[in-house]
């Protein structure tokens, strides 16, 4: 880290950032939804607000986000060693908190569905929380494959602690870790971890795939071809292609049909119905088949 970065205050390479949004933003709802997967040592939530650690290139830094509704704008605190990596760290926030969406045409549609309309609040469908950093989100869908988003969130702040790349001693406490990149990913012994050693094998391999690009993390790519790409990985099945698709690249059409709260709050009069009958009806909520999925979640209290 520079010298400047490193002194005290981190000074000339600290920033603040104002980004306005439109009313009504439900930030307390974006924070829960994080701090039900904040990784220990990366990131932090607390009811003021969300703050991680970062990698962007050769910079490192730490960013913090808080809400000032009074003048309709998140507060965003960026620190970093290189002045360079702001404006990617704001693009990628402004991602994170959905904050360039026209929701106008998507409330109307979803207001009127039976089913979706019951995790609206105040009118307003949740916002789509993508994720920072695409292949740590990778990383951890993977993990949360047929386990609890507790159970994953765990299992990730165990790698990153065993990755053990430590950040400077200016960060804030608790902001103690970086998550590796696939190339350190790669190199990390995933024993004893708690991590079947199944989900190993896939882990690794989904790293090697995207660290030589025969799966892109890119949002400008039809779905069709990141699911194709993805698809034919070891271990890789169709709900983890859309929930990635969904938060990790903010594809907002993306749908992982046989997700179990998606299936829950579809459930009438005690009967599921099946993959396919979902995936049937979600037709109608293209193209924001994603909003869809977070009113279902939210509706069943797993947003």
């Amino acid at each position: 880290m520079n010298e400047a970065f490193r002194s005290a205050g981190i000074g000339k390479d600290e920033n603040f950032d104002r980004l306005k949004y439109i009313k009504p933003f439900h930030f307390k709802q974006v924070l829960s939804f994080l701090k039900k997967r904040g990784m220990a040592g990366v990131e932090m939530v607390t009811e003021a607000g969300y703050s991680r650690t970062f990698r962007i290139g050769n910079a490192r830094g730490f960013f913090s986000v808080t809400d000032n509704s009074t003048q309709s704008a998140l507060e965003l605190r960026i620190a970093c060693d290189n002045i360079l990596c702001h404006t990617e760290v704001i693009n990628r926030v402004r991602r994170m908190f959905d904050l360039d969406t026209d929701f106008s045409l998507i409330n109307e549609r979803c207001a009127k569905d039976e089913y979706l309309s019951k995790g609206m609040v105040d009118g307003h469908v949740p916002r789509l929380p993508a994720a920072f950093d695409s292949f740590e989100f990778v990383m951890r869908a993977i993990l949360g494959q047929q386990i609890s988003v507790q159970a994953a969130t765990t299992l990730a702040s165990r790698i990153a602690i065993k990755a053990d790349l430590k950040s400077d001693g200016v960060f804030p406490s608790g902001l103690d870790f970086f998550f590796p990149d696939s190339v350190e990913f790669l190199g990390l012994d995933l024993d004893g971890l708690g991590i079947p050693r199944t989900k190993q094998a896939t882990l690794k391999t989904v790293a090697q795939a995207i660290l030589e690009q025969r799966v892109k993390l890119t949002a400008d790519q039809p779905f069709e071809t990141f699911r194709k790409s993805f698809l034919v990985l070891k271990g890789i099945g169709d709900w983890t292609v859309h929930y990635v698709a969904m938060r990790g690249l903010g594809m907002v059409d993306s749908f992982p049909a046989g997700d179990l709260g998606v299936i829950k709050a579809l459930t009438k009069d005690g009967r599921a119905p099946s993959k396919k009958e979902i995936a049937e009806m979600a037709e109608q909520w293209r193209p924001y088949r994603a909003y869809a999925a977070l009113c279902l979640w939210n509706d069943q209290g797993t947003g």
